[in-house]
């Protein structure tokens, strides 16, 4: 009698123990296809599947569920929706064509902003230090004699005299 009772305690736990991961391998599919695609709610929420919390994407969840339970895979399930609501479903941009530009477009932002603030740093540099990015000149011209010093001469002169 023991033997029979845990006989069929063993196999329960055994049965729970593959149905777990099973679950658990739903629920990680499920999630992948919530986060790929948008909630398409009354309100316009514009949130991620995943993150929404109103009453259509309960419903969409719970569609979702009996899809995937009925076999069909997730990529089936996202053209499905592309089909239905276009591609604005989509959580992020495909890959190809025009969308490609933006995955591109913010690195390509960020490369050329750095360049252009390097480029105005140097700049700015160079001025400090008194340095031009410019050909330099060949040779300063002679400075012409102030007026000034001409007067101060002429005061020396006219001082010396006074002295002697």
């Amino acid at each position: 009698m023991k033997s029979r009772y845990a006989l069929t305690i063993a196999l329960a736990v055994f049965c729970l123990a593959l149905a777990l991961p099973q679950a658990a391998r739903a629920g990680a599919v499920l999630a992948d296809l919530e986060n790929a695609l948008m909630c398409k709610c009354d309100d316009k929420c514009g949130k991620v599947l995943i993150n929404c919390t109103c009453a259509t994407s309960d419903k969409t969840r719970a569609e979702f569920t009996k899809l995937l339970e009925s076999g069909i895979t997730v990529d089936q399930i996202i053209k499905m929706q592309v089909e239905k609501h276009g591609e604005t479903v989509l959580s992020a941009p495909t890959k190809n064509g025009f969308n490609l530009t933006a995955w591109v477009a913010p690195f390509a932002a960020l490369l050329v902003g750095g360049l252009g603030i390097r480029k105005i740093i140097d700049t700015w540099v160079r001025k400090n230090r008194g340095e031009t990015g410019g050909p330099e000149p060949a040779e300063a011209p002679a400075a012409e004699p102030s007026p000034d010093g001409k007067y101060v001469n002429r005061i020396r002169n006219e001082l010396d005299e006074i002295e002697t």
